[in-house]
């Protein structure tokens, strides 16, 4: 059974389920325990790279003009039909965080990275 720990002190509202043994990212909306990662975004520089369920893309940004370090996108979605996004962003010495939520665009086939 999951035990379902909520970090009040992390403002962008981390659900973490636990069986005792591993600890589990749930979602911040209902906090499901069944929660697939959809799709991975880095942009660096003059690089954007996108790793999805159909693909890995590499293209150019133009994220250098305006911003000051790397982004990174993890985006996942939960059985209960939603779907949000951590962003982690580099910024004068500092990381920071930030969660994005929304209904899934396409809750018939929302796609997930690779598993067995």
């Amino acid at each position: 059974m999951l035990a379902v720990i909520q970090r009040p002190n992390i403002p962008t509202r981390f659900v973490l389920g636990s069986d005792g043994q591993h600890d589990r990212l749930c979602c911040p909306v209902c906090a499901c325990p069944y929660v697939h990662p959809a799709e991975v975004v880095v942009e660096q520089g003059q690089t954007r790279t996108v790793v999805s369920n159909e693909s890995t893309q590499v293209s150019a940004t133009d994220r250098f003009l305006h911003a000051r370090g790397s982004l990174i996108t993890l985006d996942f979605w939960c059985k209960f039909g939603h779907s949000f996004q951590y962003a982690l962003e580099f910024h004068k010495g500092e990381l920071q965080l930030r969660l994005d939520t929304k209904p899934l665009p396409n809750p018939d086939a929302p796609g997930q990275l690779w598993r067995d």
